[in-house]
């Protein structure tokens, strides 16, 4: 007869020998778990959002297997509570709405009209002018979102455009056309003393390779940050959640904005992705900025300042301390990368950056 050839768990990657004929693709312990899974979810109908950093797994099962279990609602032992059984029939699932499409939706296209309208381009093209009042209208404003696009960007990979924005306006700056000028000396009342001001509030999402790149590139030294990324974090702990993985903004925006707004997110990032797998990393450097670039730069900090507006108002309890927290967890964010010894390439993050940070 002969060993039975083994197969490689779809959920949890173990070897594990499946029987002649039998089509599964998962070991007995993760079909076990999936049942018992979908009767816990009939019992209490929820899910865990994440473990909180510093919060330990059960001792019954290894992290995988919590992970799996929480997929459905909460542990195994739960299920047993209910009664379940791996031949019991999973409660129904409903129907999903059908997708907002991007592309007709009126108020999707309300907000790219909004994109169009709000973005400012400014390069040597435009004139030292544009740059000038650019500078003004930022000093002008009490909240600036920042975000910073380029070529494999990090401390090597260059920056190429700098976007900037308030409820009124988005500044696309082309910091591959102006170089160093883009900035403009400290003191001078240009964009480099809007980055370095205590005083105005910079909203930025996952600010370690951007802070890095600007400070290495240009000695840009931002200052008075305040990571949204981490902001959805802490709203949602004040919620009572256990969240231990940071999110992606599209995904923040489907927690916390419209549909239209998710859709928009999605769409746009989805389309520009495409684009940047097939021209590789030179996209942010060709010139002049196709419209789905350009509004996929300008998307990024628009999301910025609709994600604070909604998120601030979204604590439970303690909004202050929370508050309070993620500033100070945001100031060690500015500094995480820049003073690294070794630069942490594009794209090379570890399992380790994408924790949560305990604050």
């Amino acid at each position: 007869m002969g060993n039975k050839k083994r197969i490689v768990c779809a959920r949890c990657r173990e070897p594990f020998k499946r029987a002649s004929g039998a089509p599964t693709t998962v070991c007995k312990r993760c079909k076990a778990l999936r049942n018992a899974a979908g009767a816990a979810d009939a019992l209490d109908g929820g899910a865990l959002d994440g473990v909180m950093l510093g919060f330990s797994a059960p001792d019954a099962c290894d992290v995988d297997e919590f992970e799996h279990a929480s997929e459905g609602g909460h542990s195994g032992a739960i299920a047993g509570v209910a009664g379940g059984s791996a031949g019991k029939k999973k409660k129904k699932t409903k129907k999903k709405p059908p997708a907002t499409d991007a592309k007709r939706d009126p108020a999707c296209l309300e907000i790219l009209d909004d994109l169009d309208r709000k973005t400012a381009l400014i390069d040597s093209a435009s004139g030292i002018e544009a740059l000038r009042a650019c500078a003004e209208a930022l000093r002008a404003a009490a909240v600036v979102a920042v975000d910073c696009e380029g070529v494999l960007m990090s401390r090597t990979g260059p920056v190429t455009v700098l976007q900037c924005a308030t409820k009124e306006v988005i500044y696309l700056i082309d910091v591959q056309d102006l170089g160093s000028d883009a900035f403009g000396a400290r003191g001078s009342g240009g964009v480099r003393d809007v980055l370095e001001s205590p005083d105005i509030l910079k909203l930025m999402f996952d600010c370690r390779m951007d802070s890095d790149a600007l400070f290495h590139q240009f000695d840009v030294r931002l200052e008075h940050v305040l990571d949204v990324q981490l902001l959805d974090v802490a709203a949602r702990r004040s919620l009572g959640k256990l969240i231990d993985r940071v999110p992606g903004i599209a995904k923040c925006a489907g927690t916390h904005l419209t549909s239209a707004e998710t859709a928009v997110a999605d769409d746009l990032k989805v389309r520009v992705k495409k684009m940047y797998s097939v021209e590789e990393s030179t996209l942010w450097a060709t010139r002049p900025l196709t419209d789905d670039v350009r509004r996929y730069a300008a998307l990024d900090v628009w999301l910025l300042i609709r994600l604070h507006a909604k998120m601030k108002n979204d604590f439970r309890e303690d909004r202050e301390e929370w508050i309070a927290r993620t500033f100070k967890a945001s100031a060690r964010r500015v500094l995480e990368f820049r003073e690294l010894d070794v630069a942490v390439a594009q794209g090379v993050f570890t399992e380790e950056s994408t924790i949560a940070p305990a604050f």
